[in-house]
């Protein structure tokens, strides 16, 4: 889908800069300097330098908050996003795999 086909204020940089003066707003968001990027096939800094030289302020992406809790392990290998376990079964499917074929 085109941003054109979305809204006016998504076809151009100015377009979008114009709107947010009518709007009365000082600030964009990532997903609208990405909407506008990806309509005109620049990248997405391109747009958000460009309004940041409208005098518009960037409110960046918002990360999501990671609270450890005190019975988790401080390297978080075992608890939470990104752990690793480190169990897996005795590996007899790794060794019928090389010996137990045949021919």
């Amino acid at each position: 889908m085109d941003t054109q086909d979305l809204c006016p204020e998504y076809e151009s940089v100015e377009a979008f800069a114009e709107f947010l003066m009518a709007d009365d707003r000082e600030s964009f968001t990532y997903m609208e300097a990405d909407l506008i990027g990806r309509g005109l096939k620049v990248a997405t800094y391109v747009v958000i330098d460009g309004l940041k030289e409208y005098g518009f302020g960037y409110e960046g992406r918002a990360s999501e908050k990671r609270v450890r809790g005190y019975r988790t392990s401080s390297l978080d290998r075992w608890y939470g996003p990104g752990s690793m376990k480190s169990h897996g079964g005795s590996g007899h499917e790794q060794i019928t795999g090389f010996a137990g074929q045949k021919g």
